[in-house]
Formats: C-alpha cells, sequence, structure tokens
C-alpha cells in the first residue's frame, strides 16, 4: 500500500490546494461549498451566492442584537417544535435542527402538509417525523419557524400552528421566526411588544 502523503499544519479552517478543497468541521460547511462555486464559476458568482445567504464575515458588522435580554434555563431536556411546508428553506431547517440536536435538544418535525414528506424550496425532499395535528398534543420550550417565501406562505395558513404560537405566547415561551417567516407572528400579532427585525417586503406594518 503507497504511503499516505506528508501533511503541513495549517491555522486555517479552510484550505484550498490546487484541485483539493478540504475543511474542518460542520462549521465550515458554508464556507466549503462556496469554495467549489468559486473553482466552478469565479470570485464573483461565489460574493453573489454569498450575499443570498447574508454571508458577511467582517469583524466590525454586527448583526446579531438582543434586545431585553432574559435569562432561559431548563432542569429537563428541551423540547423543540420546528414546523415546515412544501417551499421552506431547506437550509434553515437543517442547520437549526442540526444545531440543536447537538446540543442534546430534542426536535421535532412537523409537516403543516397533508403528507410528511416536504419538498424545501431548492427542491430538497424533507421528512418530517409528524404531522403538525399530533404534534399539537405536546407543550414545547421553543418553537421556531424557518424560511422560505412560499413555505411561510403555507405555515400561515396553518390553523394548528396559529394555536400553538398564541399559546408559547401566552405561556412565556421561546419562539423565532427566520426571514419570511416573520410575516407569520407578524398575522398573529405576537410581535406587538417586541423588537424583531424589521423586513418591509416580508412583514408590512
Amino acid at each position: 500500500m503507497d504511503k499516505l502523503p506528508t501533511f503541513w499544519a495549517v491555522k486555517s479552517d479552510l484550505q484550498v490546494s490546487r484541485q483539493v478543497t478540504t475543511s474542518r468541521g460542520p462549521g465550515t460547511s458554508f464556507q466549503f461549498a462556496l469554495a467549489f462555486v468559486d473553482q466552478l464559476f469565479g470570485e464573483t458568482v461565489a460574493k453573489e451566492v454569498a450575499e443570498i445567504l447574508l454571508m458577511d464575515t467582517s469583524d466590525d458588522d454586527c448583526r446579531k442584537e438582543e434586545l431585553n435580554p432574559t435569562e432561559w434555563s431548563f432542569e429537563h431536556n428541551a423540547r423543540v417544535l420546528l414546523p415546515v411546508a412544501n417551499g421552506s428553506e431547506e437550509i434553515e431547517v437543517v442547520t437549526i435542527v442540526d444545531i440543536l440536536r447537538r446540543a442534546n435538544v430534542e426536535v421535532l418535525f412537523a409537516s403543516v402538509e397533508k403528507s410528511v414528506q416536504i419538498l424545501g424550496s431548492q427542491s430538497t425532499r424533507i421528512v418530517a417525523d409528524k404531522f403538525i395535528g399530533d404534534a399539537a398534543r405536546f407543550d414545547y420550550d421553543l418553537i421556531v419557524l424557518p424560511g422560505g417565501r412560499a413555505g411561510s406562505d403555507r405555515l400561515q395558513k396553518s390553523k394548528v400552528l396559529k394555536k400553538l404560537l398564541q399559546e408559547q405566547d401566552e405561556g412565556g415561551r421561546i419562539y423565532g421566526a427566520v426571514c419570511s417567516s416573520l410575516s407569520v407572528l407578524h398575522e398573529l400579532c405576537v410581535l406587538k411588544d417586541k423588537e424583531p427585525l424589521h423586513i418591509q417586503e416580508l412583514v408590512t406594518s
């Protein structure tokens, strides 16, 4: 058997060496994928895709702000509901679930469709754990809505999900929304005493 080539330690999380691209761990997956876009189509296209994903790595541009911070702690394994619909943004679905599950959180996919098989906004197939009606029998420490314009529109039509979100708000439990799914929270009027991101194209006052 041939010996493996000698490797040199590098400090970067992403390394492109001739035709080989390598990266360190799941946290680098966005940069890893963009490196291939760069190699296949050039830097301009890679930057365009990065802008679509709101990937800004500049240190002087803080994109996170917490207003009225609250301390949260759980003495039990947290249970999270992630409703999905045809047209939900699969990057957001998979990334949110993956990170929460790595923190030993119980995450439940719930379909608001008539099938548990979901077709994401980029035609990726996702299989939900349950229908939203079956998931509604439980209480959740967190309900988080993925974005995706078409998916958000379909989430907004779910009466079961609306009831769950209203109960979540009234119970003082956590909930969140990404991008276009802010419109779901806006319609329920659960944002009136909150200060969410305001995306004019998605949420009208």
